[in-house]
């Protein structure tokens, strides 16, 4: 037998339990996500209910319960304290709308009395000067444009219609999800220290270290990625509230908060906001607020492009250059899900390699040890 054949059976192994891992993973999500919910949310809880248990001397169950107690009430101030903003702010959009309207009125009626309408005259005296068959031509080109204009218009009314169809209907499945997370959450918290006693009996000892590494890897690399979004926020907000501030916005401060939420978003991020804003501006003929926005607007874009590979890089433990070819290739196969996932795949290589399981696999697929 040649020597390469065992290292390709033991290749093809690791390669076979990789994929069956993967496939139990992808079925464990697909199907059974609320339980997954729970999981991520019993982990969260678990410092908070054992410092009740040990501290108070509590039960299990009424540790549990006060935590997710005090976890909802949490939850509900958050709530409560954004629905009062929101209200804030919809109650002085109602006072200062109506006359935003009247002057985008104003602003639209003057551009077709003096700038649409002599375009188009000039344009249909041209039309006129041709012979018929071009006439005929130029008529049958801007019916198949407005057509077309026509069709894609009535397209994104269906999609959204459609989309808010969809979001009712899918309300009574999204508390029925909440509801099993809810219970699952609590269980599995309430009966974490018997899990661990049947994982400590089924999972060999070699498994079970090399899970606590590459555990406590995740746990490294997720804090350091939620605390670099919270700066890359936090810097955003605090450009955003500088400028809104300069230029004499009302409430400044709840504005810039909301964009500097809405730039986590990838791809869109600050766009979603500041781009229609501009536009109004620039079409009511507020050519102050027009350029101030959009000098806002290419400051945060630069110091997000700029910042966010370096501060990624500093919190995760990657190179810059490696996280911006995971980006890069993330989007190109996932799309814009790509660049919330790319981190997480790096996130996951990285701490297999910290891990050493990677190092593992490689001495048992070319012989050198018995893993």
């Amino acid at each position: 037998m040649p020597k390469w054949t065992a290292p390709l059976i033991r290749a093809g192994v690791v390669i076979a339990f990789s994929l069956l891992f993967l496939l139990g993973g992808y079925l464990i999500i697909r199907f059974l996500y609320p339980f997954v919910i729970g999981f991520i949310l019993a982990l969260l809880l678990l410092p908070l209910v054992n410092k009740v248990e040990r501290g108070f001397g509590w039960s299990r169950s009424a540790s549990v319960l006060l935590a997710m107690i005090g976890l909802i009430v949490a939850l509900l101030a958050f709530v409560t304290v954004a629905a009062v903003e929101v209200a804030n702010g919809l109650i002085y959009l109602s006072g200062v709308l109506p006359g935003y309207i009247k002057d985008m009125a104003f602003t639209i009626e003057n551009w077709v009395m003096n700038t649409a309408l002599p375009i188009y005259d000039k344009i249909n005296h041209l039309v006129l000067s041709l012979d018929s068959g071009q006439q005929d031509t130029v008529t049958q080109s801007i019916q198949s444009i407005t057509g077309e204009i026509t069709q894609k218009a009535s397209e994104f009314i269906q999609i959204l219609l459609n989309g808010f169809a969809e979001l009712l209907l899918s309300l009574p499945n999204t508390i029925t999800i909440m509801l099993f997370s809810i219970l699952s959450a609590f269980f599995i918290t309430k009966d974490w220290p018997l899990i661990l006693s049947w994982y400590h009996r089924l999972v060999p000892d070699q498994a079970v270290r090399y899970v606590k590494r590459m555990s406590e890897e995740w746990r490294k690399a997720i804090s350091g990625y939620v605390i670099a979004q919270f700066i890359l926020v936090a810097m955003t907000g605090t450009i955003v509230v500088i400028g809104l501030l300069i230029l004499g916005v009302k409430h400044a401060i709840t504005t810039a908060v909301l964009i500097a939420i809405v730039d986590v978003l990838p791809y869109l991020g600050t766009g979603i906001v500041f781009i229609p804003w501009i536009l109004y501006s620039f079409f009511s003929g507020d050519w102050f607020m027009s350029i101030g926005l959009s000098i806002i607007y290419g400051i945060v874009v630069v110091q997000r492009q700029v910042a966010e590979p370096k501060v990624l890089s500093r919190h995760i433990g990657v190179h810059p250059l490696p996280l911006l070819i995971t980006l890069f290739l993330s989007y190109q196969l996932l799309g814009f899900a790509g660049l919330l996932l790319g981190p997480m795949i790096l996130i996951i290589l990285q701490s297999l390699v910290r891990a050493g399981i990677i190092h593992e696999v490689v001495r048992y697929v070319i012989g050198n040890g018995k893993t």
